[in-house]
C-alpha cells in the first residue's frame, strides 16, 4: 500500500474528467432546487426530466456551458433520473 508521498496525481484528462462531473452535479443540484422551489403540481422523474431537457438545450443555444459541460450534465441526468 503506497504511502501519501507515492501517491500519484490524477493525469490532465482524469482531472479534467472530474472537473466535468463536479460541474455537472453542481448544475443539476442547482436546477433540482429550482424545481423544487417553483414547482406546484408536485415533483416527479418525469418532470426533472423535462425541465433538464430544456436547460440543457437552453444551454447549448445560448453557449452558457460548454458542450462538454452539457454532455456531464446530460449523462448524469439519465443515472440519477433515468
Amino acid at each position: 500500500m503506497p504511502n501519501e508521498s507515492q501517491a500519484t496525481a490524477p493525469t490532465a484528462e482524469e482531472f479534467a474528467i472530474l472537473q466535468l462531473r463536479v460541474t455537472a452535479l453542481e448544475e443539476f443540484l442547482a436546477q433540482m432546487a429550482t424545481i423544487l422551489e417553483c414547482e406546484r403540481k408536485g415533483f416527479t422523474a418525469e418532470r426533472m426530466n423535462a425541465w433538464l431537457d430544456m436547460t440543457t438545450a437552453k444551454m447549448q443555444m445560448t453557449k452558457s456551458a460548454t458542450l462538454e459541460e452539457v454532455q456531464a450534465l446530460r449523462r448524469l441526468q439519465r443515472i440519477v433520473v433515468g
